[in-house]
């Protein structure tokens, strides 16, 4: 790696060579504060290069520049300190780590979703596959064969070897104590800075506990601590730009969000923390009018580059990996489209018929993702109706189910049959047909009634039946597109697009993402929308299933095309959807969900596991003394910032341009950080735990070290930061201690660690039901 220069150029050097002075303040010193005329004069870099009054200036000239070396390299004594945090967070995160051998927490999801890609049977989730994949390569090492379920509570048999999938999960969590340390080195931290700032990493109990199981957890953070290194070592590059180094840590940052992206979505956040950095230093390069234009298009060009399409490659390419590892039936192949599923192996889409006539029993799809299938059945009605209107609600529902089913029937409402002695007529382009659904032999129907949600429409229901038709009943077939080398001018199964008009009032059969209520079994609504000029996603049908004796099975490998593109959209649409779905829980509130307002103030931990006497217990609570410190520093920082600005505005302030420059562009990633990973979150419906912190207290407990060091540079001679350094440390590990049973697993009985429920909101060894 190259040497860390973040911001300590050989000119802010010479300044401090010098001389330099120091007061003890809250701030950085004015220069004039002790009446020393020759302090007055000079230009010091920043706060970290400030002498405590009364020093020598030889000594504080020998000290500053001992300062300023110490973070302008990483050297061997860097390194030594870099292998004893990375060996000690490998003790804290394997350190009887398979001490619990049954199925715990989200083990159950993930470790089930692992397995997948060794049986090959397709899965629906709603986060992206590079953290699962690497679930399920953990698992392949360890010689699993997927058959084993992951049931929640249940005991590993003897041939899971579950102590090294978690293992293996956990070392990439131990990568961001590593990272954390690197990260503050490009930082322009001190050496005790850094260790101060890994330290606080590897110290919180939070953090220890969520690596030593099956989750995706670990992988993201390990991928959101290795996009902040490499963005801040790209930005310690400013002074050689297209410098091999430099191209080296932008492509590094790229390939770094794209592959956190690819674990979670959020991922995102640091993308956009990059993306503000990235576009405050192109705007003020434009601004300050020294670049050329040419060299500004190739900054531009160069970011595009390596943090738009690297990472955008990256995620693509993880689901290229995930579709193809994928191959077979499995549960979750129905959310994908029609002809994503035709060339799945064993699906019950890919083994049909092509070809489609009156007779056929068939499924409706819709284009618009989320919906699902036609569906309908006589114990659904809307409440406006009583059962002798003899209309049922028809909707959108997912899954294959029996009352998907629908007879493409003629105008003369003869209920034609798919015998193999029946004869063929194919479904043209503009035919008119009705639907009867196979379960009932009621007609798919519309009326002048108004949907539920939207109340300038149609509502769409079943009624009538053979001997009781009507009008209403008709729809006219208008063929949009056919994908296979068929002519398009008839129905195919899979591969045609279609609209259906209503023959009576021309509405155009719509799907939406309005859901029924409970009365509707919250189905999507169906509608026929009065916009029968739109060829929108909505209105777009095809038909999934057919059945028909008549003719024979197809092969859809060369009916069919893989789009991967229009497959990746689709499923994040799903993703985004199923996400949305994932609503909080009142009577879990407390116990396992909370509210982003109490992370920071860490008042609700969460038990991950049964809790008798007997079982083993863990407990996600962080280190409540760092915890609690980010958490002042993370919320006094924008006062901090606006007191320094009302100084400035007033002409009063310490800081001199450059100095401020420093803690700027170390503070803005560090907060900007902490403030995009955690706010976000009061704008999400889904439900919340207290581990979606995590990725912000990464930030948080770095943010936490860089005010600690200022503050100590401010305030005190330079040497006296290790030992202000090793008082907070050793504080630090002592209460990571006291609360490591809950950290490891505690089998004792849960009333001996009474004593650490600091907060009455802690449910250690109590239940929150009355709280």
């Amino acid at each position: 790696m190259p040497n860390s220069s973040a911001g300590n150029d050989n000119q802010g050097l010479r300044h401090r060579q010098h001389g330099a002075r120091n007061t003890p303040a809250a701030e950085p010193p004015t220069s004039g504060q002790n009446g020393d005329k020759e302090a007055a004069s000079e230009q010091p870099s920043g706060p970290d290069d400030t002498q405590h009054k009364g020093q020598k200036p030889s000594k504080h000239r020998r000290d500053a520049d001992d300062a300023v070396q110490d973070m302008n390299k990483f050297d061997a004594t860097d390194r030594v300190l870099s292998v004893a945090l990375t060996a000690a967070c490998l003790f804290t995160r394997l350190y009887q780590i398979g001490k619990r051998a049954t199925v715990t927490w989200d083990e159950t999801h993930f470790g089930k979703f692992g397995a997948h890609y060794i049986n090959g049977t397709f899965y629906h989730d709603v986060h992206p596959p590079l953290a699962k994949m690497l679930v399920g390569l953990g698992e392949y090492i360890s010689g699993h064969n997927g058959s084993f379920a992951y049931t929640s509570g249940a005991t590993y048999p003897a041939h899971i070897n579950y102590t090294f999938q978690r293992a293996f999960v956990a070392v990439m969590g131990v990568f961001i104590v590593p990272f954390a340390y690197r990260t503050c080195r490009f930082l322009s931290f001190g050496r005790a800075g850094a260790l101060m700032a890994a330290s606080f990493v590897l110290l919180d109990n939070a953090l220890c506990v969520i690596s030593r199981f099956i989750l995706l957890d670990p992988p993201l953070l390990c991928f959101t601590a290795m996009s902040l290194l490499g963005y801040v070592a790209f930005a310690a590059q400013k002074g050689r730009p297209f410098s091999q180094p430099w191209w080296s840590w932008l492509a590094f940052t790229g390939m770094a969000l794209g592959l956190v992206t690819s674990s979670k979505w959020v991922g995102l956040f640091i993308v956009a923390l990059v993306g503000l950095c990235t576009v405050e230093e192109l705007l003020t390069m434009y601004a300050d009018g020294k670049t050329p234009a040419m060299t500004q298009l190739n900054h531009w060009a160069a970011r595009i580059v390596c943090l738009i399409f690297v990472p955008l490659l990256v995620y693509i390419s993880c689901f290229e990996v995930h579709f193809a590892l994928l191959g077979s039936r499995g549960t979750g192949d129905y959310k994908m489209p029609s002809t994503f599923q035709a060339l799945q192996h064993r699906s019950v889409v890919a083994s049909q018929p092509h070809r489609v006539a009156f007779g056929s029993l068939v499924t409706l799809r819709s284009h618009k993702p989320g919906f699902g299938l036609i569906h309908a059945n006589t114990t659904l009605q809307f409440p406006d109706r009583s059962d002798a209107n003899e209309e049922w609600v028809a909707g959108g529902m997912g899954g294959k189910q029996k009352y998907n089913w629908w007879r493409v029937v003629s105008v003369n409402t003869t209920l034609e049959n798919d015998a193999p002695a029946s004869p063929v007529v194919h479904i043209a382009d503009n035919a008119i047909i009705r639907l009867a659904h196979n379960g009932t032999g009621h007609y798919l129907r519309t009326s002048h009634a108004q949907p539920h949600h939207i109340g300038w429409d149609r509502r769409m229901f079943v009624a009538g039946n053979e001997s009781s038709t009507s009008l209403w009943d008709l729809w006219r077939v208008r063929i949009v597109d056919e994908e296979s080398p068929r002519p398009r001018d008839q129905l195919y199964a899979v591969t045609t697009t279609f609209q259906l008009f209503n023959a009576v009032s021309g509405c155009l059969l719509q799907a939406t993402g309005a859901e029924l209520p409970p009365w509707g079994n919250r189905m999507s609504e169906l509608i026929c929308t009065n916009d029968n000029t739109t060829r929108s996603e909505s209105s777009l049908w095809n038909i999934e299933q057919v059945r028909d004796m008549r003719f024979k099975r197809a092969r859809f490998e060369s009916l069919v095309k893989r789009h991967l593109i229009r497959n990746v959209v689709w499923l994040n649409r799903e993703m985004a959807i199923s996400n949305n779905k994932l609503v909080a829980d009142p009577d879990r509130y407390k116990h396992t969900e909370s509210s982003p307002w109490t992370w920071p103030l860490l008042l609700y931990p969460m038990r991950l596991s049964a809790w008798s006497n007997s079982s083993i217990k863990y407990y996600e609570i962080g280190n409540p003394v760092t915890w609690w410190a980010s958490t002042v520093c993370c919320f006094l920082y924008p006062l901090q910032m606006l007191y320094w600005l009302v100084r400035w505005r007033r002409g009063v302030s310490s800081w001199n341009p450059h100095e401020f420059r420093k803690y700027w562009d170390t503070s803005k990633v560090l907060w900007g950080g902490w403030a995009l990973h955690y706010l976000p979150f009061f704008l999400m419906g889904r439900v919340t735990y207290i581990h979606h912190y995590l990725p912000a207290l990464y930030f948080a407990l770095l943010f936490l070290a860089f005010e600690i060091q200022c503050l100590i540079r401010w305030c005190l001679p330079p040497r006296a930061i290790w030992y202000v350094v090793t008082l907070v440390l050793i504080v630090t590990a002592y209460v990571s201690y006291l609360f490591l049973p809950l950290t490891l697993g505690c089998d004792k009985p849960i009333k001996e660690l009474a004593h650490l429920a600091w907060l009455p909101t802690w449910n250690i060894h109590k239940n929150l039901d009355s709280v």
